[in-house]
């Protein structure tokens, strides 16, 4: 018994005095500098299906605090049934910058420039054209195997994460697919990106 104490004690105290060290090692430890992400939603809701996928660049901070990331990607809309043209065609890259506030606690914001065009349902002109769109999100990244994350080891060379976000996706005045009936040119968004760090 007299040895169980002991070992008790000795393990609490080991505890006691590495828990600090350990706790400030993972505040300051680097995220991993490189990511790559998908979508997992939009391409599967009917008349959106936009592939989305993107690389991001730590350019500052640590993975438990402030952080700030570049995002750079593309979207893709193929030949997609569409509610204001028959089939939209859209394929646009995109810019952007997430910043994290505590853990994976992130707002984002981006611009998306392309090209688009269809057979609009109302007028039943083609249309081609530039397209430029705003996306904001807020959500949050649950990362794991990397420093800062939920589980695993952030030792890691390769780290996982799922984030889910909400925002909105909006046109900045430059598309013009013809008559929209009505239909908005704001879109409500929800997103569940994949991705790996490294």
């Amino acid at each position: 018994m007299r040895r169980w104490n002991l070992a008790l004690a000795l393990f609490t105290f080991f505890g006691l005095v590495t828990a600090p060290a350990l706790a400030q090692e993972e505040k300051d430890a680097p995220p991993h500098p490189w990511g790559i992400e998908v979508d997992t939603v939009q391409p599967w809701i009917p008349t959106v299906h936009i592939f989305r996928m993107r690389g991001t660049r730590t350019l500052w901070g640590s993975a438990t605090r402030l952080r700030g990331d570049v995002l750079l990607g593309f979207t893709v809309r193929p030949g997609i049934k569409h509610d204001v043209v028959d089939y939209i065609h859209e394929y646009q890259a995109g810019i952007g910058y997430r910043q994290y506030f505590w853990r994976g606690l992130h707002a984002e914001a981006g611009l998306d420039v392309g090209a688009a065009w269809g057979t609009n349902l109302v007028d039943g002109k083609r249309y081609h054209t530039a397209t430029l769109f705003l996306s904001t999100n807020v959500g949050y990244r649950f990362g794991f195997f990397e420093p800062g994350g939920l589980a695993g080891s952030p030792r890691s060379g390769v780290g996982f994460y799922l984030m889910p976000q909400v925002g909105v996706y909006t046109s900045l005045g430059v598309a013009d697919i013809g008559p929209r009936n009505g239909k908005p040119d704001v879109f409500l968004q929800g997103n569940l990106m994949a991705g790996l760090s490294f």
